[in-house]
């Protein structure tokens, strides 16, 4: 089989509901009062895809070629005080790096804003099917997930916040560049009783990639890998079953997502390194994935 698609995407605009975004700072009153400074576009995607399929009765694979443009990207930024949301787009015309320059006062864009964000790459999936009862699935995602450069930050261009001085050119947070999943399933039937046996493990290993929408060093998530086991008996037609379980098998440490500790020190290595800032004491917590976990699973189909 082979095909193309082509698809595109909406998701409504809105309001900041933070009057922080109307301040100099988050102690100060409103100096700056408008709801324009608050709103945010619509955000429209333009999503293109074509792959080939090819099946036997023993073997499965897919093979994919993507590519979305954003416009209008929505970007949700926790700068220690509020969450801010900001269009992303880029100029047509060279800003001659003022949107990597940590102001907020230059970049401003006075050409046409077009496509902010861009993800583009190529996904392979596999299945190996030796005997009626064995499964061997796997998957590997190379996914090119970036911001384009010459960033603004709006439909109209004003300049990119300052906090988010690293987005030109780089990899976008929660988008690793490779990802490789795998697993593998046996249900052997026991004897002629109707029973069967279940063996099933998976795992998913992901490259580097940055949890915070700002980028900032501190914030970075070495690559890892995750294993899953379970174990069980079912009955007669998967009528019922009980399974032992445990999820993160290797009890692998990794953070789900870092971000700002309200309120605690200010300013990025990042800040540092690129622009020369004075040292940085901003205090960042994460919220962890979970440990290793196991348990029990008893289903019953009525």
């Amino acid at each position: 089989l082979l095909y193309a698609s082509y698809s595109r995407g909406y998701k409504a605009g809105g309001y900041n509901l933070d009057r922080s975004e109307l301040a100099p700072n988050a102690f100060a009153p409103p100096t700056n009062a408008g709801a324009a400074r608050l709103r945010f576009d619509p955000e429209l995607v333009n999503s293109y895809e074509a792959g080939v399929k090819f099946s036997t009765r023993q073997f499965t694979a897919n093979l994919t070629v993507f590519r979305s443009d954003f416009e209008n990207f929505q970007l949700n930024t926790f700068n220690g005080t509020n969450f801010v949301v900001q269009n992303i787009g880029s100029c047509s015309e060279s800003l001659n790096g003022a949107d990597q320059d940590g102001s907020g006062t230059t970049g401003r864009c006075t050409g046409d804003v077009g496509t902010g964000v861009r993800s583009q790459g190529v996904e392979l999936e596999l299945g190996f099917y030796p005997a009626r009862n064995f499964a061997v699935n796997l998957g590997y995602t190379l996914a090119d997930t970036k911001f384009r450069r010459n960033l603004v930050g709006s439909a109209s261009g004003e300049p990119l916040d300052p906090a988010l001085f690293l987005t030109p050119g780089s990899q976008m947070s929660n988008a690793p560049r490779n990802v490789a999943t795998g697993s593998v399933s046996w249900t052997p039937d026991l004897g002629s009783t109707g029973l069967s046996a279940l063996f099933y493990v998976d795992g998913r290993m992901t490259s580097d990639y940055n949890t915070g929408s700002d980028l900032f060093i501190e914030k970075e998530q070495d690559g890892f890998f995750v294993a899953n086991a379970r174990i069980g008996v079912r009955g007669p037609d998967k009528s019922w079953s009980i399974e032992g379980f445990v999820q993160n098998l290797f009890d692998t440490d990794y953070q789900q997502v870092a971000f700002n500790a309200p309120f605690q020190g200010a300013g990025s290595l990042s800040q540092t390194l690129r622009l020369g800032t004075s040292p940085a004491n901003q205090i960042f917590s994460s919220f962890l994935a979970e440990p290793r976990t196991y348990g029990v699973t008893l289903r019953k189909r009525f």
